[in-house]
């Protein structure tokens, strides 16, 4: 609950006075009448005294009803979050490679490198896609890339290009990671998003020299590009070690990005979850809102309060003039 004027919370400050004439009239002396009494009658008590003690608690009944108009006057609201989207669209390309060693390596189970990379690309798609801002690009590789994509708000389009299309055997074999790189960053050249970002996902090192991936990555920080990168290495080995994933450190760290390293299908899948959240956090989130207004019924309880006081002054607590 939240108050849209807070500030008229200060006309609480009413009540000291009230109060104060309240504790007043609790002690002002009460007028007594010598009535004659009969011999032998039992004496004349005061059948109202219970009734004159308690008549000042009527006005703590106009205290509460006091209090909750100036809580309604101070607009009260419930909200409720509706909908959570990015405030600014994002926008990505998504550079897999392709070569033969992602068809044919398992990840866990019976699952190839490639299958588990087109499932989780597919799940990151179907979340960006709930924003309904964000544009994605699709670029595979082996020997030399293959965009298959431009950015483009049809993501239901990139779906099934990741499903159907990013496999082995439509290009010769390799790994031109520096060149792939370098294709999604011109995807992005004219882009004016909020934020413009390249994840790229490989399990083997660059082998193609016509562009390293750290020249890549040096264009990727000039042109105010992030680079996340995630290795699927083929032992489980410390980061480091193995080139590639010294090339990948490098390329996230040149450029604001992070390095994931997926040793199985569900560190690949965190690693996705992993970017999604942390752009989510840099372009800032648009809350969509329901506001349900509390003051009527405090008047209406205000109101029924002095109803009730003005009933009993009327009756039970009547005064006589």
């Amino acid at each position: 609950m939240r108050l849209d004027d807070p500030a008229l919370l200060a006309l609480l400050l009413l009540l000291i006075p009230y109060t104060w004439l309240l504790r007043r009239e609790v002690r002002l002396p009460r007028p007594s009448y010598l009535l004659p009494q009969l011999f032998g009658a039992p004496p004349v008590a005061g059948a109202g005294s219970r009734r004159l003690r308690t008549l000042p608690f009527l006005g703590v009944l106009r205290a509460v009803a006091l209090i909750l108009i100036i809580v309604a006057v101070a607009r009260p609201q419930a909200t409720t979050v509706e909908a959570v989207r990015p405030s600014e669209g994002i926008d990505i390309v998504l550079v897999i490679d392709a070569s033969t060693s992602m068809a044919f390596s398992r990840i866990s189970g019976a699952e190839s490198r490639m299958e588990a990379a087109r499932r989780v690309a597919r799940d990151f798609v179907a979340e960006r896609k709930a924003s309904g801002a964000d544009r994605i690009g699709l670029v595979m590789f082996q020997r030399r890339p293959l965009v298959l994509s431009p950015l483009t708000l049809d993501l239901d389009a990139i779906d099934e290009m990741i499903a159907v299309s990013v496999r082995s055997g439509l290009i010769p074999d390799g790994t031109a990671l520096g060149v792939a790189t370098m294709e999604a960053i011109d995807l992005l050249r004219g882009s004016d998003a909020a934020s413009r970002i390249v994840v790229v996902l490989t399990d083997g090192e660059n082998n193609v020299p016509d562009i390293t991936p750290n020249q890549a990555a040096a264009v990727a920080r000039a042109v105010g590009v992030r680079l996340y990168t995630i290795g699927l290495p083929t032992q489980v080995r410390q980061v480091g070690v193995a080139l590639n994933e010294l090339t990948l450190v490098y390329m996230a760290d040149e450029t604001g990005g992070v390095y994931f390293r997926a040793t199985d299908a569900r560190e690949l899948s965190d690693a996705y979850q992993s970017i999604s959240d942390l752009e989510r956090e840099r372009v800032g989130e648009e809350r969509f809102l329901t506001t349900r207004e509390l003051g009527p019924w405090l008047l209406l309880a205000a109101g029924l309060m002095i109803v009730l006081e003005l009933a009993l002054r009327s009756t039970r607590w009547r005064r006589l003039p």
